[in-house]
Formats: C-alpha cells, structure tokens, sequence
C-alpha cells in the first residue's frame, strides 16, 4: 500500500511503522505475532515478512503507543532490535505518539470567526 494510500484509508491518528524482530525466522513466528499484537487495542494491522525478520504494525496512537506494542514483543519471546538505530527510532516513535495522544485530547482551538476560547475567563471592564 502506497503512502497516498494509506493516508485516504486510515484515520487522523493512524500510523504505521517498520520494526526489525531478530527472533522472526518462519512462517509460525509470523502466525504467533501477528496474533498478539492484533489484541493490542488500537492495533489494526500486523505486516510479517518473515525472510526480513521485519514487522509492520499499523495502529491508532491514540488507543496504543510505540513502546506498548514493543513491550508485548517483549512479553511474548520475540524483542525488537536494540541497535543503535532502532533504539533512535523508538525513542522519537514514542515521542510522536505521546504527542498525536496529547493533540487528540486538547481543547478545539478558537476559529477566527468565533473567538470564544480566546478571552474565555476573562471579564470585560465597563
């Protein structure tokens, strides 16, 4: 699936990402992954490519994160990578997630053409 496609299918707070398993080596370690993380609410979609040892998870960041998907890798006999590299990409992974949660969650922002947010709580002098 395109990029492009991906953006007209999915949500707002979809995302989906590559992660590197060392432990994938066959067709029933695929079978199992696939099977734990789609319990994980928010998690929509497990890609396996067993030959790769490589996984790609689409899910709604503001029902899961980054760093529970990797725990139930974890949890469950197949770790992800801990190279340099991965460990970088998790770390701003996660910051994205936290923050895409952060935004679903905030106040709807005042719009021009209704300012009531910008001077709610404050009181006009007459």
């Amino acid at each position: 699936m395109s990029r492009d496609q991906f953006i007209k299918m999915r949500g707002a707070w979809d995302t989906r990402h590559w992660i590197k398993v060392p432990g994938l080596s066959h067709a029933a370690d695929a079978l199992q992954l696939e099977q734990c993380l789609t319990e994980l609410d928010g998690v929509q979609r497990v890609q396996i490519v067993p030959d790769r040892r490589r996984i790609r998870v689409t899910y709604d960041q503001t029902q899961t994160d980054y760093q529970t998907i990797l725990e139930r890798l974890a949890a469950i006999g197949f770790p992800a990578s801990e190279s340099w590299w991965s460990a970088r990409k998790a770390t701003w992974f996660q910051y994205l997630d936290r923050n895409a949660r952060d935004n679903a969650q905030a106040p709807e922002p005042p719009c021009c053409s209704n300012p009531k947010g910008i001077s709610a709580g404050k009181v006009r002098k007459k």
